[in-house]
């Protein structure tokens, strides 16, 4: 009895020791160049535990690119010794397949060689028909081999982690700390209007907003409630969306909660409350007139035109045009299209793709597209069984990315996409492979 108290004192201690050590050293690196030095080679410290640290390496160096730059100097200014250490992580954790066994294997199979398909496939089209083959080709192998290191990570370290707890504490303690800079102009650094909070733009705050309540809505399905902690961070987050003027965020996030309700206390009512609250809910739409103008002016932002998607017509425009010029095997990933063909690399030819269907039509075509579709159909049958109590987590990066194309982006919050896609593949209540110490805390 006492050696089991020790043991347990000593892993929470442990525990406490490394979020505080993160934590400084996630703020020290705010700095100054020489501070985000120190944090860039301190933090590999985390491969201490293996590939458990390895993830959590290159997701804090996610939430580090996005820090406002009111608040932190940019990690730009170290933009190749990121990347350094992206791809060590990643090589590292590609390398843990030979680990897998089982059903997580199979899991893994089934994603990575339609992906392998699509990025070949691409890699062809960046050759034969790209403007920038060579930037193409690195974007793509990028994306490609950071997702495939997560979803194997992951695999592996499921039984080890319960990633879900793991986020929930990061998202907390970022949000939280946004709080103050509710009334701090560093809080609408970026145009004054829209609210950032610790993040570097708007949209980002919202994006990563919705990320989060995808989170707490699956936290609240394993646990068959929704506690009056997680109650108060989703108020928190949602009331935080709307200072942000993030359309897409709100609309992905009350997507999610209705699919929430439907999934949970829906099923719990009788016909005539589903009735009597959807006519309710009716009848203050369409009486409350105060109610729908202010939804018009934030879907607006701003804007007289009558037109809410006026600031995505230039995106958009460009897409189609690319798309058109070549429908079946597209123009290229994730660059821009130019009047000539140039063979170098540089990192100055950035796009923006806004929406990730006309995203992969653009780079990829019909055909990329289809691929494309695949494996992620192949992502969403790999856990059938908890789809119920997953689909956050699988929806949640497709839908920011239809108004704030990031999915691509493993150079930006990419990595928590692939992140989200790969915890939805493995988290189960029901399979042998977690540990029962992860079953008690998911129970």
């Amino acid at each position: 009895m006492y050696s089991n108290d020790g043991f347990k004192k000593g892993f929470v201690n442990k525990l406490s020791l490394e979020w505080i050590f993160l934590i400084l050293l996630f703020l020290i690196s705010f700095i100054n160049t020489f501070s985000l030095l120190v944090f860039f080679i301190s933090i590999l410290l985390l491969l201490r535990q293996k590939e458990v640290g390895a993830i959590k390496i290159i997701n804090i160096i996610t939430l580090r690119t996005i820090i406002n730059p009111g608040l932190a100097i940019d990690v730009g200014t170290m933009q190749n010794l990121k990347w350094l250490v992206l791809f060590v992580c990643s090589f590292y954790l590609v390398l843990s397949i030979r680990k897998l066994s089982g059903s997580n294997l199979k899991k893994v199979k089934l994603v990575l060689l339609p992906l392998l398909l699509f990025s070949l496939f691409n890699i062809l089209v960046a050759l034969i028909f790209s403007s920038l083959p060579i930037i193409a080709i690195f974007k793509l192998i990028s994306y490609s081999f950071i997702f495939s290191a997560v979803i194997i990570g992951v695999g592996y370290t499921i039984s080890k982690i319960h990633w879900i707890d793991w986020y929930i504490k990061v998202f907390s303690f970022v949000y939280l700390l946004s709080i103050p800079f509710v009334s701090s102009p560093i809080g609408y650094l970026r145009n004054g209007r829209g609210f950032q909070g610790l993040f570097n733009h708007p949209n980002m705050f919202g994006i990563v907003s919705v990320l989060f309540v995808a989170l707490i809505l699956t936290k609240s399905q394993l646990n068959k409630n929704l506690s009056h902690f997680h109650f108060t961070l989703m108020v928190l987050v949602m009331g935080m969306i709307f200072l942000s003027q993030s359309r897409t965020s709100l609309m992905s996030s009350l997507l999610l909660i209705l699919i929430y309700i439907f999934l949970v206390i829906i099923k719990r009512l009788s016909y005539l409350k589903i009735v009597f609250i959807s006519a309710s809910i009716i009848i203050l739409l369409v009486f409350s007139k105060s109610l729908v103008s202010l939804l018009m002016d934030f879907l607006a932002k701003g804007q007289t035109s009558g037109d809410i998607l006026i600031s995505r017509a230039s995106q958009v425009s460009t897409l189609l045009t690319n798309f058109y010029s070549n429908p079946l095997f597209g123009t290229g990933f994730a660059v821009p299209v130019l009047p000539y063909r140039y063979f170098g690399f540089s990192t100055n030819f950035i796009v923006e793709p806004g929406n990730i269907v006309l995203a992969v039509l653009s780079y990829s075509g019909i055909i990329g597209f289809i691929l494309f579709i695949i494996y992620m159909l192949q992502v969403l049958r790999t856990n059938k069984t908890s789809l119920h109590i997953n689909i956050f987590l699988f929806l949640a990066p497709l839908l920011i990315s239809m108004g704030e194309m990031v999915f691509f982006s493993s150079n930006n919050i990419g990595i928590w996409c692939y992140m989200f896609l790969a915890i939805y593949m493995f988290e189960s209540r029901n399979e042998g492979n977690n540990s029962k110490e992860l079953q008690k805390v998911i129970n």
